[in-house]
């Protein structure tokens, strides 16, 4: 998936009818891909932990200015709100796994990319619920079809054991 240039002029990113985001949705945005671009095995957990530090002021400044009319709001606005509330208040301890810190970072950038949807959308639209905006992006789980399960050859086992299944005999 290809994005426009964000801090390229309007007229290279095929928008001219609509005026440039601000400056605060360029800096998140830009935060987010940064962080989405993060591998596990290559990040340290040092750049981790500021990535996580930076994304939760930003999901807070943007969850205030969005979240600021709660009677505004849709059953699931308040639920995406709790969710964000969730995340910002629950980080990982200072003793978590690398991996646990990946994830929690990841889905930090998630939802900061939704409020960075919620917050470009046009103020006369702003009572459209969560619904109607472009969800979350969700990997899918890989499928484990019963014919993997089925091997032609038993796998060797190095204690010596004979293997669990049978071999076939030659003469079928």
């Amino acid at each position: 998936m290809t994005h426009p240039p964000i801090n390229s002029p309007q007229e290279v990113a095929g928008n001219t009818t609509t005026e440039r985001p601000p400056l605060e949705v360029i800096h998140a945005e830009l935060a987010v891909r940064r962080v989405l671009a993060f591998k596990l095995g290559t990040t340290t957990r040092s750049a981790l932990n500021e990535a996580a530090s930076s994304l939760r002021e930003l999901i807070i400044a943007f969850a205030v200015e969005i979240f600021a009319v709660e009677a505004d709001m849709s059953f699931a606005d308040r639920s995406f709100r709790l969710e964000a509330i969730h995340l910002v208040d629950n980080p990982p301890c200072p003793t978590a796994l690398s991996h646990e810190v990946y994830a929690y970072v990841r889905a930090q950038a998630h939802v900061l990319r939704k409020l960075i949807v919620m917050m470009q959308q046009p103020t006369e639209h702003s009572h459209m619920s969560v619904a109607t905006r472009p969800p979350l992006p969700v990997r899918p789980r890989p499928t484990h079809k019963a014919a993997t399960a089925e091997r032609a050859e038993p796998c060797a086992v190095p204690s010596g054991l004979a293997p669990s299944l049978p071999k076939a005999d030659a003469h079928e």
